[in-house]
C-alpha cells in the first residue's frame, strides 16, 4: 500500500514537472523576446506564466488584436506570428526571423523595417510574409535576376511616400503577390519595370498563381507567365500603357478595375493583336467604364482548344461603349464559355455572334432593342444555356423552346402566351421574379390555367451513388417542389433547367431511397403530388389491360409519367403510347382487329381440333408487353376478335365537348378537333409551328402530336436545316440551323468551311539565299488544304521559298525606289479561289532596303543615250521629238522587261545550262578519250606493220 501511494506521489509530480514546461524550446523561446522587444514591449503584449515562471507565447495574449503567435507543440516551435510593430524607433530586419525553424508566415502591422529587407535571409521554412501600413521605401532595393525576394508570397499594404518604381526581377520567385494602397493623388505614382530582356533565364517553376496590384500604367509581362494578373487602375494611369496588353500572351487570366469608378479607360485592344499561335489567354474581367472604340474589336485570334475556354466578364461597361449602338465586337472567342456586358447602351445585336457551346450570356441593363431570340437558336445552343435579358426594351413572344434554358427576361416588352413551364410554376416567388414586368396575357394571378404538363422521370446511378430526377416543366429552381419524409433524407441541386441531381444529406444513414412522393406546391391548380420510382430499379406491374377498339388502357403501377421512354407491344405489334402516369397507360394500335385477327389465325392453325379453334375466333388471349426505359414484363389478356359496340366496353363519352359514342367502332367520334382519344377526354396535340410545312419542313402526326421531318430537318417543328446536306460544318464552323448555312470562323469559308482564309498580319523582308526574301505572317491553312497558293507584287509573281500554316515566305521581283515610294503596290495573294489583297508595304529586317535605288542604272543609261543622240544630232527639231519620246518608249518597255525577268526566269536558266555544261564536259572527255584509243591502236598497227617488214627481210 505504501509503494502504491508513491508511485502515485511520484506521477503527479511528473505530470506538474511535465505542465510547467516552456511550450517553446529555449532557442525559439530567447528569439521572440528579442522579436517582440524590437517591435514592441513583451511584457505589454504577453503575462508572465507562473507555472515555469516565463513568458507562454503560445498562450492568450494580453491584446489579441495586436498579437497572435501559433505553435507546433509536437516541436515546440512557432510557425505563425502575426504582430503590430508599436516602437517607432525599433527596425525590424530579417535576422531578428533567422533563428525560427518552422516559421512559414509572419504579419506585421505599421511595419518599419530596415534597408534592403525584402532581400534579406530568411528562414528556409517561411513562405508567406504580410507587410501592411507601412512607408513605400520598402521597395527601394537593388534590382537584377539574382536580387530576388526570397519567400513565395508577399502581401503589402503601402502608404506612398513618392514615385514607386518596382523592378519584376525582384518579383521572380513570388507565386502570389499583393500591392494596395491608400494613396490615390496622381502626385505619386506606381509603375512596374519588366527589366528581364531574357525569356531565357526564367524557368519553368517561376510563375505566378495571383498577381494582384494598384498601378499607374500597364506592365509590360514580356517573358512572364501567370495564372491571373489583377490590376486596379489609379486616378491618373497612363493610357498609352495600355499597349502593353500584346505582351500578355502567357497570362492566363486578368482582371481590369478602377479604384475610381467614375473614371473612363480605354479597352485593352492589344489583347486581339497576340499572335495566335503563341495566345494562352484564357479571357477578362473589366470593371470600369470604357471608352468609346474606333472600330469594331476582333477577337478571331483566339484559337479553338477542347480544353480550354475563355470567359469575358464587363460588368459596368458605361454609355460609350458601343459603335453607334451596335453591339461593339465583330467576331468572339471560338471556345467562349462565360461572356457578361451590362449596364451599358447597346440597342442593337445579333445573337449569331456566339458560338453553340456558350453556357453564360448576361447583356442585362443595356437598353436593347429587337425581339428575343428566337426558337431555332434556343433550340441551337446547349442546354446548359444561361441567358439573362432582364431590364431591357426587347419585344417578341416566349415559348416551349426557352423551358430547355436558364433565363431572366423580367423589365421588357415581351407579350403573348406564357410557355407552360412559366405558367405552372408563376405562383414560385422564383419563377416570377424572372418574367415579371413585361405584357403576358396569360399570367393573370387570379386566372392561371391549370398545369397538366410535367412529366418526371428518375433514374439510379450505381456507380455514384445519386439520383437523378428530369423531364418536363419541372421548375426553374429547386424550390419548386418537394420530396418526402418529410424532405429531410435528400438535397439537390439543379444541373439544368430539366435536371436535377439528388443526394443523401450528410448524416442520414441507410441506402438512399429509389422510390418516393414529390409534391410541387405552387400549381395553379393546388399542391400536386406525383409517385415516382426509379426506372431501372422496378419492374412495371401489370394488373390488367382494358380494349376499346384500337385504344388500350394498362392498368399496374411503376410505370412512367413520361411516355416517350416506355413501349408497348400488342400481339407483339407496337402500340403508340398517347398518355402514361405512374398507374396507368393508354396507347393506340392502329388497324387492331386485322392484328388479333391474323394472331387468332396463327393460333388456329397450330391448333390440333376444330372445336378449339372455332372457339378462339369469339376470344383470344394476346400478349401485352411493356418496356419502361431498359426493364419490361409481360402480360396475357383475353380479347374479342373483333371489337365493337357489341362486344366490348363501352366507353363514357364526353358529351359537354359534343362527342357521341359510335357503335361500329367502340369509341367516341370526337367532332371537335381540340379533343382525342377513346372517350375524348384528352387534349388533342398540335404540331409546334405546323412542322413548318409550308417551308418543306416535314407532317404532323396528329395522334401523337408530333412533326416527323423530311430529310436534312430537324427540331421537333422541323424549322431547322441541316447544313452541306447534314454532314456538318468543318474546322469549328457553326451550323446556322435558321438558313442551312455554316458560320465559319475568321479562318475558314466555303460552303463547309473546307477552304482556308487567307489573313496576312504582317509583312517583313530580309536577305535570302537569291536575294530579298518576303516573310508573310498570319494564316493560310493547314497543309492538306493549301491548294494553288499563288503571291502577287504589283502583279508580279513572287517566287515561293516554304510555306506552312501561320508564314509564307517568297522572293519577289526587284522593287525600284521610284516605283515603291511613288505608288501603293498591291500585294495579293490567292489560294483555291480566295483572295486576299492589301498594300505591299513590308518592315525591313538585318537593315537591307525594300527597294532598289533608281540611281544604279541611270549612269550606263545615260552614257548609251548620249552617244545615241550624237549620232542623230543631224536630224529635225521633230525627229529629234520623235526620237526622244521613241527612246523613253523604248526605255519603258526595257524596264518592264527587267522586271518580268525575275529570279525564278534565272533559276530556270540555271537549271538548263547546268545539265549543258555537264553534257558538254561529258563530250569533251568522250572525245579526248577516243583520240587516245585512235592514238593507240595506231602505234600498235605500225609497230606490227614493222615487225612483218623485218621478217620479210630475214626470209
Amino acid at each position: 500500500m505504501r509503494r502504491i501511494l508513491v508511485l502515485l506521489l511520484l506521477f503527479i509530480f511528473l505530470i506538474k514537472i511535465i505542465n510547467s514546461q516552456n511550450p517553446l524550446i529555449e532557442s525559439e523561446y530567447n528569439c521572440t523576446i528579442n522579436l517582440l522587444n524590437t517591435i514592441s514591449q513583451v511584457s505589454i503584449e504577453y503575462r508572465i506564466d507562473s507555472s515555469f515562471n516565463g513568458y507562454n507565447f503560445c498562450g492568450e495574449p494580453i491584446y489579441p488584436m495586436d498579437m497572435v503567435i501559433s505553435c507546433n507543440e509536437t516541436s515546440r516551435t512557432v510557425t505563425y506570428i502575426r504582430a503590430t510593430h508599436k516602437n517607432k524607433t525599433n527596425l525590424l530586419s530579417p535576422n531578428h526571423l533567422q533563428c525560427y525553424s518552422n516559421l512559414t508566415t509572419i504579419n506585421i502591422d505599421n511595419f518599419r523595417v530596415t534597408k534592403q529587407f525584402l532581400l534579406g535571409k530568411f528562414p528556409e521554412s517561411l513562405k508567406t510574409v504580410s507587410l501592411l501600413n507601412g512607408n513605400s521605401s520598402l521597395f527601394n532595393i537593388d534590382n537584377g535576376v539574382n536580387k530576388t525576394i526570397p519567400f513565395e508570397k508577399l502581401i503589402v499594404k503601402l502608404f506612398l511616400s513618392g514615385a514607386l518604381n518596382i523592378y519584376l526581377s525582384n518579383l521572380l520567385n513570388l507565386i502570389e503577390f499583393s500591392l494596395s494602397t491608400k494613396t490615390t493623388a496622381p502626385k505619386y505614382k506606381i509603375n512596374y519595370i519588366n527589366d528581364i530582356n531574357n525569356h531565357s533565364i526564367i524557368t519553368d517553376n517561376q510563375y505566378f498563381k495571383v498577381f494582384q496590384t494598384y498601378t499607374h500604367s500597364i506592365p509590360s509581362m514580356d517573358n512572364f507567365k501567370g495564372t491571373l494578373l489583377d490590376l486596379t487602375l489609379l486616378p491618373g494611369t497612363d493610357k498609352n500603357s495600355f499597349s502593353y496588353f500584346s505582351t500578355y500572351s502567357k497570362i492566363e487570366g486578368l482582371n481590369l478595375k478602377s479604384s475610381n469608378p467614375s473614371d473612363i479607360y480605354p479597352f485593352p485592344i492589344a489583347l486581339t493583336k497576340i499572335p495566335i499561335s503563341i495566345n494562352k489567354n484564357t479571357g477578362f474581367s473589366i470593371e470600369y467604364q470604357i471608352e468609346k472604340p474606333i472600330d469594331y474589336i476582333d477577337f478571331s485570334n483566339y484559337i479553338y482548344i477542347d480544353d480550354q475556354v475563355v470567359n469575358i466578364d464587363i460588368s459596368n461597361a458605361g454609355n460609350l461603349f458601343n459603335i453607334n449602338g451596335n453591339f461593339p465586337f465583330s467576331v468572339l472567342p471560338p471556345n467562349l464559355n462565360l461572356f457578361t456586358l451590362t449596364n451599358g447602351n447597346i440597342s442593337e445585336i445579333n445573337f449569331n455572334i456566339f458560338n453553340e457551346k456558350t453556357g453564360t450570356i448576361d447583356l442585362s441593363f443595356n437598353g436593347l432593342t429587337g425581339k428575343i431570340p428566337t426558337s431555332s437558336y434556343i433550340k441551337s445552343m446547349d442546354a446548359s444555356l444561361d441567358l439573362y435579358l432582364n431590364d431591357n426594351q426587347l419585344t417578341g413572344e416566349l415559348d416551349d423552346s426557352w423551358c430547355s434554358i436558364g433565363f431572366d427576361i423580367s423589365n421588357n416588352f415581351i407579350s403573348g402566351k406564357a410557355p407552360p413551364c412559366v405558367v405552372c410554376h408563376y405562383l414560385n416567388p422564383s419563377t416570377r421574379a424572372i418574367v415579371d414586368g413585361n405584357r403576358f396575357t396569360n399570367l393573370n394571378i387570379n386566372s392561371l390555367e391549370d398545369c397538366t404538363t410535367i412529366e418526371l422521370n428518375l433514374s439510379y446511378d450505381n456507380q455514384t451513388k445519386l439520383l437523378m430526377l428530369y423531364g418536363r416543366d419541372l421548375g426553374f429552381s429547386s424550390t419548386s417542389f418537394k420530396l418526402d419524409n418529410p424532405n429531410k433524407w435528400a438535397t439537390y441541386l439543379k444541373i439544368e433547367n430539366t435536371l436535377f441531381e439528388i443526394s443523401k444529406r450528410n448524416g442520414v444513414t441507410g441506402p438512399i431511397p429509389k422510390g418516393f412522393n414529390i409534391t410541387f406546391p405552387y400549381l395553379p391548380q393546388g399542391p400536386r403530388t406525383f409517385e415516382i420510382t426509379a426506372y431501372n430499379e422496378f419492374i412495371p406491374q401489370i394488373d390488367s389491360v382494358i380494349r376499346y377498339s384500337d385504344y388500350f388502357i394498362i392498368n399496374g403501377k411503376y410505370f412512367a409519367y413520361n411516355s416517350t421512354i416506355i413501349n408497348i407491344l400488342i400481339s407483339n405489334e407496337p402500340c403508340l403510347v398517347l398518355s402514361s402516369n405512374f398507374n396507368q397507360i393508354q396507347c393506340y394500335l392502329y388497324n387492331s382487329n386485322k392484328i388479333i385477327n391474323n394472331n387468332s389465325k396463327s393460333n388456329s392453325d397450330s391448333s390440333s381440333s376444330s372445336s378449339s379453334s372455332s372457339s378462339s375466333r369469339s376470344s383470344i388471349e394476346i400478349n401485352c408487353l411493356v418496356q419502361v426505359m431498359n426493364v419490361s414484363n409481360s402480360f396475357n389478356f383475353t380479347v374479342n376478335e373483333i371489337c365493337n359496340g357489341s362486344n366490348c366496353p363501352i366507353p363514357v363519352c364526353n358529351i359537354k365537348n359534343g362527342d357521341v359514342y359510335n357503335k361500329e367502332s367502340g369509341v367516341c367520334d370526337c367532332f371537335s378537333k381540340e379533343w382525342r382519344g377513346y372517350q375524348c377526354e384528352q387534349k388533342s396535340l398540335k404540331c409546334s409551328s405546323d412542322c413548318s410545312n409550308d417551308d418543306g419542313g416535314g407532317i404532323c402526326n396528329i395522334i401523337n402530336g408530333k412533326c416527323e421531318c423530311n430529310e436534312n430537318r430537324i427540331f421537333d417543328d422541323c424549322s431547322g436545316k441541316l447544313c452541306n446536306e447534314g454532314l456538318g460544318c468543318n474546322n469549328d464552323g457553326i451550323c446556322n440551323y435558321l438558313f442551312g448555312q455554316c458560320n465559319c470562323t475568321t479562318q475558314w469559308t466555303g460552303s463547309n468551311c473546307n477552304i482556308p482564309n487567307i489573313l496576312v498580319s504582317s509583312q517583313e523582308i530580309k536577305l535570302g539565299d537569291l536575294g530579298n526574301l518576303l516573310i508573310l505572317n498570319g494564316w493560310f491553312g493547314s497543309e492538306n488544304f493549301r491548294n494553288d497558293l499563288t503571291i502577287k507584287v504589283n502583279q508580279i509573281e513572287c517566287d515561293i521559298a516554304t510555306d506552312s500554316d501561320y508564314m509564307v515566305e517568297c522572293y519577289p521581283s526587284d522593287i525600284y525606289c521610284d516605283q515603291y515610294n511613288n505608288n501603293n503596290l498591291e500585294l495579293l495573294v490567292v489560294q483555291n479561289n480566295v483572295h486576299w489583297s492589301g498594300f505591299y508595304n513590308p518592315t525591313p529586317l538585318d537593315g537591307i532596303s525594300v527597294c532598289i535605288d533608281n540611281n544604279s542604272n541611270s549612269n550606263s543609261n545615260s552614257s548609251s543615250s548620249s552617244s545615241s543622240s550624237s549620232s542623230s544630232s543631224s536630224n529635225s527639231n521633230s525627229s529629234n521629238s520623235n526620237s526622244g519620246s521613241s527612246s523613253r518608249s523604248s526605255e519603258n518597255k526595257e524596264d518592264d522587261k527587267n522586271q518580268k525577268f525575275s529570279r525564278k526566269n534565272i533559276s530556270i536558266l540555271i537549271s538548263i545550262l547546268i545539265p549543258s555544261v555537264i553534257l558538254i564536259i561529258l563530250l569533251v572527255i568522250l572525245v579526248i578519250k577516243n583520240n587516245q584509243c585512235r592514238k593507240i591502236f595506231k602505234d600498235k598497227k605500225k609497230k606490227k606493220f614493222t615487225e612483218l617488214e623485218e621478217t620479210d627481210i630475214k626470209l
